[in-house]
């Protein structure tokens, strides 16, 4: 007789907490670092933390946050466009010394908004947030 009625977490969800603690790492070293605070970064901490607990707040939070990393992709996006049709040697991505293709990485970053967009309007992630 032993009947757990709470709903068992979502495959889709948990990839989003994977994400959610790998971007996590990633905003706390980026602060501490280069002493870098914006939301985009950091924005990640609350919504860690409000699908871990299942608030109330975070359907709510987590559609913000990925509108938010949608409008910031769309005008980077635009940017390196422009950019590229202006100066198309100039256009290029270096970090710590390694040149960073473009095409792959808007790709990647692409599929991370829109996996998000796609478990934030599910219904099986309104469900698990819901029902505690």
């Amino acid at each position: 007789m032993n009947q757990n009625t709470a709903p068992r977490m979502p495959i889709r969800v948990m990839i989003l907490i994977s994400l959610y603690v790998v971007l996590t790492l990633i905003a706390i070293w980026r602060a501490i670092t280069f002493q870098a605070f914006d939301l985009l970064t950091l924005g990640v901490i609350p919504m860690l933390i409000g699908i871990v607990q299942r608030a109330a707040w975070t359907k709510i939070l987590l559609l913000s946050y990925v509108s938010l990393q949608t409008l910031g992709l769309a005008a980077m996006t635009t940017t390196a466009v422009i950019a590229y049709q202006i100066t198309p040697d100039d256009v290029k991505l270096v970090f710590q010394g390694y040149n960073i293709p473009l095409i792959p990485l808007w790709l990647l970053l692409l599929s991370l908004v829109v996996f998000q967009w796609w478990v934030g309007l599910s219904n099986v992630t309104r469900d698990y947030l819901i029902k505690k």
